[in-house]
């Protein structure tokens, strides 16, 4: 197993040992004399990059990471430590020696030309978080923090919204991460809004937003949403089937009805009365005795 150390790293395979030290903080002095005086220098053994970056990786698909692009005749070792939601482990190497203690799949490959690259067979939701890899090759030491995160494909819809007795055209990418970037291939000169909101689960809901001018069609209107799942743009044509009717429009047939169900009860309910009472006066008329006069 391998266990690293601030100034080692000490590898235990069955009887073996080796010890691989890492004297970053030691240095050597140069002097060299000149008619002023002395003039000293100080250079480092080892020469350390360290790099900070960010990559995403699809759901679903197979992941090749690599710390450096040196061959395996250059290094040294090559560790990686994950913290991944709040577990850590390790997967290394010195020469043919291993280590894995992350026991998820992953593993330490190298190509036909020795460039080291950490494979990820089956890329999930749950292998985001913090890679760290660190080499050593000879008299230079190598360290990159990745902060990798997944992306997930957004969906897109489209509309025709109607606010103030204005049309609103929308379109919208939701469920994506990270956010998508949406556009329209034509405003018109009108002001086009865009709002970005994060959803549970850290994916982004993106919608643009403009005031479509009275002139202007809304058939074959188009946007354009750009996202890191895609190789390609993409583009959605306005949906105006399942558009929202002007709430004006709405409220007018609205009260119509309300007024002439008003009206049709009414006059059902005059009819019912009328009938009633036409029925009881010839009930009352043929139910009336005759009178008879007696002399």
């Amino acid at each position: 197993m391998i266990y690293e150390l601030d100034e080692m790293v000490l590898l235990v395979n069955g009887s073996t040992l080796v010890f691989l030290f890492l004297i970053n903080s030691v240095q050597g002095i140069n002097s060299t004399a000149s008619s002023t005086g002395i003039r000293t220098t100080t250079t480092s053994l080892f020469i350390q990059f360290t790099d900070r970056r960010n990559e995403h990786y699809n759901v679903g698909g197979s992941v090749n990471m690599t710390c450096t692009n040196r061959t395996w005749s250059q290094i040294l070792y090559t560790v990686w430590k994950l913290n991944i939601s709040g577990i850590q482990c390790t997967i290394g190497a010195i020469g043919h020696m291993f280590e894995n203690t992350c026991m998820d799949g992953k593993v330490l490959l190298s190509t036909s030309n020795g460039v080291s690259y950490l494979h990820i067979p089956l890329f999930k939701d749950t292998d985001e978080g913090i890679y760290k890899c660190e080499t050593l090759s000879r008299g230079k030491s190598y360290k990159a923090n990745i902060n990798v995160s997944a992306i997930v494909s957004p969906q897109i819809s489209t509309r025709l919204d109607y606010r103030d007795g204005r049309r609103e055209a929308v379109c919208s990418a939701a469920g994506g991460r990270p956010a998508a970037s949406v556009s329209w291939g034509d405003t018109w000169n009108s002001s086009e809004t865009q709002t970005s909101t994060q959803n549970n689960g850290g994916s982004f809901t993106v919608e643009s937003r403009f005031i479509l001018p009275d002139s202007v069609s809304a058939d074959n209107l188009t946007c354009v949403l750009t996202h890191p799942s895609w190789r390609e743009a993409r583009t959605a044509t306005l949906q105006i089937s399942y558009h929202r009717e002007p709430t004006t429009v709405f409220s007018l047939k609205y009260i119509a009805f309300s007024v002439c169900s008003v009206i049709l009860l009414c006059g059902f309910l005059t009819g019912c009365f009328i009938v009633r009472t036409s029925v009881r006066r010839w009930s009352n008329k043929i139910r009336r005795p005759k009178s008879h006069v007696y002399r």
